[in-house]
């Protein structure tokens, strides 16, 4: 019996065409229209060195949700999610330039209404979303069949979760004690033999 391994996984040369055709024209379309609004050309929150007004309130929106099993549900929340946000901050600052980018053009499609509206179906801004609302859409780009929307799901689920494990007060519920310091050499430890 002849499988044919290319359609077995879903996956010809035509619909990788139209995928990507579809993917240019969205990252186009998101990329013009925040030049055109002036997404592109906010600056910072004050104290940040990348993160966005806008971009902020999309991650305190989503990172509970990400993180739902393990994030703090007691007044300890808004001090971690804040914390999470500079780990975020800190964590794309240092990728460079083209890294930066990128994200930030995911962040400006997340930020503009009329493509929270049809990519992410949500009607309310993103600090007025549910729970529900939010964990519906991370659901659907997650088991999109537009392999962009599978990809930004990818990013945002994964820079919250790496930056909350990089965080101490995230370590004790994974056993994990903090980086272990290498012994002091000892000062001419050669002339000792």
């Amino acid at each position: 019996m002849h499988v044919d391994h290319q359609q077995a996984a879903g996956l010809s040369r035509r619909s990788f065409l139209k995928t990507s055709a579809m993917g240019g024209m969205l990252l186009a379309t998101g990329s013009s229209a925040a030049v055109l609004t002036g997404c592109a050309k906010v600056e910072p929150q004050n104290g940040y060195d990348f993160l966005r007004a806008q971009d902020i309130a999309v991650l305190t929106a989503l990172t509970p949700v990400v993180l739902a099993d393990v994030f703090p549900t007691d007044d300890t929340a808004p001090k971690a999610i804040e914390d999470v946000l500079r780990s975020i901050d800190q964590f794309i600052y240092a990728t460079g330039p083209s890294s930066m980018a990128a994200i930030q053009e995911l962040f400006d499609l997340l930020s503009m209404p009329p493509a929270r509206w049809t990519l992410c179906r949500l009607w309310k801004d993103w600090p007025e979303a549910s729970p529900a609302e939010l964990e519906a859409f991370l659901q659907r780009w997650k088991g999109s069949s537009v392999g962009l929307l599978r990809a930004g799901y990818g990013g945002l689920a994964k820079i919250i979760t790496a930056a909350w494990y990089l965080l101490p007060q995230s370590w004790e519920a994974i056993d994990y004690n903090g980086p272990q310091h290498a012994p002091t050499p000892v000062a001419n430890a050669g002339a000792l033999s």
